[in-house]
């Protein structure tokens, strides 16, 4: 499952892209920024600079597409340099999901020029944090940091692989995964994740096991999105108490330090 790092100069440019991301997403909400930036929800404040009207929380500021698309060029540029001999065998970089703290963008294979040519090269996303004003508000780094933290500690399913990351948390990457489960499979799905997950309740908040944190690779189903701490309040019933006789029931490193990190009510894509 290991592959090599992510080539020098698309990590260049996933870094500087993740940088203007989030002073693009700054600067909009500048221009757009209220007076009464705080609201009661579910017995908690919040807080925007846009209010609660919540403007580019969700949809990309117009700063934020030109940023991307930039990006977009450039590693599709890279795949053209790379590939002047003959035909591209690959699909070019795409935006492949819109959250409120991250843009999941397609790296083609054919841009990853430090790669070796080997059948075990898979499509690869990676996750650009954008701006926020706190880590449960928009700002992706967090995200991007934690998911690090679980891989390095787990590297098992079901927790798809962070392959390689930027500095700070201004991306990582991950295989790409078909994203969500076939209809037909869905609930199947599902279930096979939460079944794999039950050791790992302490790491995984199950607000987040939805059919778009799910998707299948080599074969087996895996979730896709697991930056969200699990000390929040749960709005679903996780996998019940471990066994006496579950390896994982007394295991120290299940406790999440970090737990208090990124915290999100239900309401909010992570």
């Amino acid at each position: 499952m290991r592959q090599d790092p992510i080539p020098t100069a698309v990590a260049d440019r996933l870094s500087a892209a993740a940088r203007r991301l989030r002073d693009a997403r700054r600067t909009a909400l500048d221009r757009v920024a209220v007076a009464e930036t705080e609201w009661e929800y579910a017995d908690r404040t919040w807080s925007w600079p846009a209010g609660e009207a919540m403007t580019y929380f969700r949809e990309l500021a117009p700063g934020e597409r030109e940023v991307l698309d930039g990006l977009i060029a450039d590693l599709d540029g890279l795949g053209e340099a790379e590939s002047a001999d003959g035909p591209r065998a690959d699909s070019g970089a795409e935006i492949v999901g819109i959250g409120t703290g991250r843009v999941a963008v397609a790296i083609p294979g054919s841009a990853r020029e430090g790669e070796s040519e080997s059948a075990d090269a898979d499509p690869l996303v990676a996750k650009l944090a954008r701006y926020g004003p706190s880590a449960e508000m928009g700002d992706g780094r967090p995200q991007n940091r934690r998911e690090r933290r679980i891989w390095s500690a787990v590297e098992s399913h079901p927790f798809l692989p962070v392959l390689d990351d930027g500095s700070g948390g201004d991306w990582i990457a991950m295989p790409r995964a078909d994203v969500p489960p076939d209809e037909p499979v869905r609930e199947e799905a599902l279930e096979r994740v939460r079944a794999a997950l039950a050791p790992h309740r302490d790491r995984f908040h199950f607000d987040e096991l939805k059919p778009e944190n799910v998707g299948a690779y080599r074969g087996r189903y895996w979730i896709v999105d697991y930056g969200r701490p699990a000390g929040d309040p749960l709005f679903v019933d996780p996998p019940g108490e471990p066994s006496e006789t579950d390896p994982n029931a007394n295991d120290p490193t299940e406790t999440d330090p970090n737990a208090s990190e990124n915290p999100q009510d239900r309401s909010h894509k992570s």
